[in-house]
């Protein structure tokens, strides 16, 4: 079993490199993100995983073991493969992946090639009670489900969404701000989400 790869990059294509260690070429399966990172004739650490059918041995590739452990944790949703992984990946950071199951943002799953909005749906109820046990947004999972869920909260969501801003995007900020300041008006937090959202 490959776990990990060490070389320099001898070809690259649309979604996946051969990466020559010691004069042995290697085909390995990438994310787009990972695609973009890269140049050819480059040293390369590729954290590894193998997936081992009948008729093929497949190896896939990520540049931190983050976005490896996060590949492995959505092929356990049902009907998500290596592939649909990998494209989830090309979308979405491992951080965008935690906010949006967190935040409940469908679309930013179906924004990656080859995911519908019943797919999304199933990744973020599988994965939600997962994700909260990681160190990933660990202050937001933290925040009570009361707090997240009351209607403050989606009203203020709903209206910076309006605006043009992702789901992820304002809950996280909505939130946060609510948890502090959990008296404020609907007005004032909306105001205050969108100043702090111009301030990334």
């Amino acid at each position: 079993m490959i776990s990990k790869l060490k070389g320099i990059i001898d070809t690259i294509t649309d979604n996946q490199i051969i990466v020559d260690v010691n004069g042995v070429g290697y085909g390995v399966f990438v994310s787009l993100s990972t695609i973009s990172k890269i140049t050819l004739n480059s040293p390369i650490s590729l954290w590894i995983e193998t997936i081992v059918r009948e008729d093929s041995i497949t190896l896939y590739g990520f540049l931190s073991q983050n976005e490896h452990d996060y590949f492995n944790l959505l092929i356990t949703v049902q009907g998500i493969g290596p592939k649909a992984g990998l494209s989830i990946l090309s979308a979405l950071s491992p951080e965008q992946i935690s906010s949006a199951i967190i935040s409940n943002d469908i679309s930013a799953f179906t924004s990656a090639n080859g995911i519908g909005k019943k797919t999304a749906e199933r990744i973020i109820t599988e994965l939600k009670d997962k994700i909260t046990k990681t160190n990933i947004n660990l202050e937001l999972s933290n925040i009570s489900t009361e707090i997240k869920t009351n209607t403050k909260t989606e009203d203020a969501i709903s209206a910076l969404q309006n605006l043009g801003y992702t789901r992820s995007q304002s809950f996280e900020i909505v939130v946060k701000i609510i948890n502090n300041t959990p008296d404020i008006s609907l007005n004032d937090l909306i105001k205050l989400s969108l100043k702090e959202i111009n301030n990334f």
